[in-house]
């Protein structure tokens, strides 16, 4: 059993009780399958109504998995150098 990826989320982050991955985190973190991210991409891209926000929180946090619709370490994008100036 994969450990669970837990988030304590500052009141200012309200925003991610709208997102279409609430309670799926297992699939968002940076031990997921391969299956497990992309499914995770999927339905960042295709259903969630807060990826903006989503992504701004992942860089300021440096979270490394997946997050709006992308594979991220420390909050930039995978083999992207380009996105590290923050």
């Amino acid at each position: 059993m994969r450990p669970t990826l837990t988030v304590i989320a500052d009141p200012a982050d309200r925003w991610m009780s709208e997102a279409a991955c609430i309670g799926q985190a297992p699939a968002y973190d940076e031990t997921a399958t391969p299956w497990e991210q992309r499914k995770a991409r999927e339905l960042c891209v295709t259903s969630c109504p807060v990826i903006a926000e989503c992504y701004e929180w992942a860089r300021r946090e440096k979270f490394t998995g997946t997050a709006a619709g992308l594979r991220l370490l420390y909050g930039r994008r995978r083999g992207h150098p380009e996105s590290a100036a923050s």
